[in-house]
């Protein structure tokens, strides 16, 4: 599997070759200065103020931080990208955080003490900031209520730096939000298309005028 900015040479070749998109991240640009997207931020604290209590990534140990994140990771993924090997997997994560989370930026929302909705900022990277919403409780009646104000809560501490959301289209709480906060546009990093390859899709086509087994290249994660 691997990842395509559609309408780039390397979309063309992935198509090329059958592949087959398995999952879309929509276009998710917004710059966090912004006197729209800041009037929103704060219209979404102001509407949660009563309900949702919201505490920074600082408050927790990475162990923490690691439970939340992997439980909503593992859960994403299972129809259509599962995880192998959930403690390497977590491990990986781990050591991600320890490098690049912003703790400050990363914004936990509580609802009757219990984290409901999160909020986990990677970066800055090359300028920018990539916020990931996490559904911790995603059958509490109050988890859009805590999204929203753990989004708000973050780009109101991410400005001025510019955020890029990374979300999957078949998330619905997620993409009510994300058409829902004003001045969003493509980015550096959305929209993306996850395309999943298989061996015989990269296998070079055999017959009159085609190349012989062995000629064709690979297409590989990164390459």
């Amino acid at each position: 599997m691997i990842r395509v900015i559609p309408g780039t040479p390397a979309a063309t070749a992935v198509e090329a070759v059958g592949g087959r998109i398995i999952q879309a991240v929509p276009a998710a640009y917004f710059p966090s200065a912004h006197p729209e997207v800041q009037a929103w931020a704060e219209d979404q604290l102001v509407r949660s103020s009563n309900d949702v209590c919201l505490e920074a990534g600082d408050r927790y140990s990475l162990d923490d931080l690691l439970d939340m994140w992997m439980a909503a990771y593992v859960r994403m993924h299972e129809d259509w990208a599962p995880t192998g090997d959930v403690e390497a997997t977590r491990q990986a994560f781990a050591g991600r955080f320890a490098h690049d989370l912003d703790l400050h930026r990363s914004s936990i929302s509580l609802i009757e003490g219990r984290p409901t909705a999160a909020v986990f900022t990677i970066g800055p990277l090359d300028g920018i900031l990539m916020p990931v919403l996490i559904e911790i409780d995603p059958r509490h009646p109050g988890r859009e209520l805590a999204a929203r104000a753990a989004i708000a809560t973050m780009l109101v501490r991410a400005a001025p730096t510019p955020v890029e959301f990374d979300g999957h289209a078949d998330e619905p709480t997620y993409m009510r939000i994300l058409q829902d906060i004003p001045q969003r546009s493509n980015g550096k990093l959305t929209p993306m298309n996850l395309v999943e390859i298989s061996e015989q899709d990269a296998r070079p086509a055999t017959g009159p005028g085609s190349p012989s087994p062995g000629t064709g290249g690979r297409c590989s994660p990164g390459g």
